[in-house]
């Protein structure tokens, strides 16, 4: 097999694997901006969407997505030359997204080895205890960020589209803010349940 057939099938891989993992985020994203209504309302939502992507057979193409998506992501990065602005933001923003997804996946496969449910309280929890703040808000903040700008990026190269490629980028970056906003109750912070404040503050030190 040569060099050119494997970069067609790691391009391949990660245009599916994104593509997949694209509409779950979609919903995923719908989701946390329900918290913006309160914890109750994103609890409802994530119950229904729940009934679909925690099937077996669902779980189990999203989490090959994530894998691929990663791995896939790492190869091209240096089986392909970037040298323009928007190559080079899809080069960073794809590292932060595959460090962010390695993480959160992780730790939600974690939380649920140790019984907790890893709903609303599971990701708010470190959003709103102090000193897991000062990690999680930016952790959020630049994960939905950097969605937009892969996004936005890619956009740009396939249509030299400015004007849509901005908008996407600023509807990612406000779409971030109103989520941090929902989490953490306008920064007037919310009360977590024991379980999910244990955990926090075990593995923060807090």
């Amino acid at each position: 097999m040569t060099k050119s057939t494997v970069t067609v099938y790691t391009k391949a891989g990660h245009y599916w694997s994104g593509l997949t993992l694209a509409v779950y985020i979609s919903f995923h994203l719908f989701n946390q901006l329900a918290s913006l209504v309160g914890e109750h309302a994103h609890i409802a939502v994530m119950q229904a969407f729940r009934s679909v992507y925690r099937h077996p057979a669902v779980e189990a193409l999203l989490l090959a997505a994530v894998a691929f998506q990663v791995i896939t992501g790492l190869l091209l990065i240096f089986t392909r030359r970037r040298s323009t602005p928007a190559e080079k933001i899809q080069v960073y923003s794809g590292l932060y997204l595959s460090f962010f997804l390695l993480f959160h996946v992780g730790a939600v496969l974690y939380g649920r080895t140790l019984g907790l449910d890893t709903n609303f309280y599971f990701a708010a929890a470190g959003l709103n205890i102090y000193p897991a703040t000062f990690f999680f808000i930016p952790y959020y903040f630049f994960a939905v960020s950097a969605i937009s700008l892969h996004v936005a990026a890619i956009h740009y190269i396939k249509t030299g589209s400015l004007r849509w490629s901005r908008a996407i980028a600023v509807i990612g970056l406000l779409a971030a803010a109103l989520i941090i906003t929902g989490f953490t109750n306008g920064f007037r912070w919310r009360h977590m349940p024991p379980a999910n404040e244990q955990f926090i503050r075990q593995s923060f030190g807090g």
